[in-house]
C-alpha cells in the first residue's frame, strides 16, 4: 500500500511540475539588442531608425543605413547636414535637405 501511495505522490509532483513549465517565449525584435530598429513612414519615406545616444543610424527606404549625429543639447535632432531626423515628445518627423520636416507614423 505504501509502494502504491508513493507512486501516486511521485506522479502527482511529476505532472505539478510538468504544468508549470512555461514554454521558451519566441525571440522579438531588439530582444539582445541595445538599439533595435524602429520603422517610420514618413510621407512615402519609409525609414528603419536605430537611436544609438549621440547619433542615429537611419536606412531610407532599404538602402544603406546612414549615421546622423546628435546635434544641439537636447539630443533629440539628428543631422548630417542633408538628413535630419527629429525625436521629440514620442514624435518623429524627418527632413531632407532644407525642406520642412514632415511627421512620421509608426515606430
Amino acid at each position: 500500500m505504501r509502494t502504491f501511495f508513493c507512486s501516486i505522490v511521485g506522479a502527482f509532483v511529476i505532472w505539478v511540475l510538468a504544468a508549470c513549465q512555461h514554454p521558451t517565449p519566441s525571440p522579438s525584435i531588439g530582444v539582445g539588442n541595445p538599439y533595435p530598429v524602429s520603422s517610420y513612414l514618413c510621407d512615402g519615406t519609409r525609414l528603419a531608425v536605430r537611436l544609438m545616444g549621440e547619433s542615429a543610424s537611419v536606412s531610407v527606404d532599404g538602402s544603406a543605413a546612414v549615421d546622423l549625429p546628435a546635434i544641439g543639447q537636447s539630443g533629440t535632432t539628428f543631422s548630417n547636414g542633408r538628413q535630419t531626423l527629429i525625436v521629440e515628445h514620442g514624435r518623429t518627423s524627418w527632413a531632407v535637405g532644407r525642406a520642412m520636416p514632415v511627421a512620421c507614423t509608426g515606430g
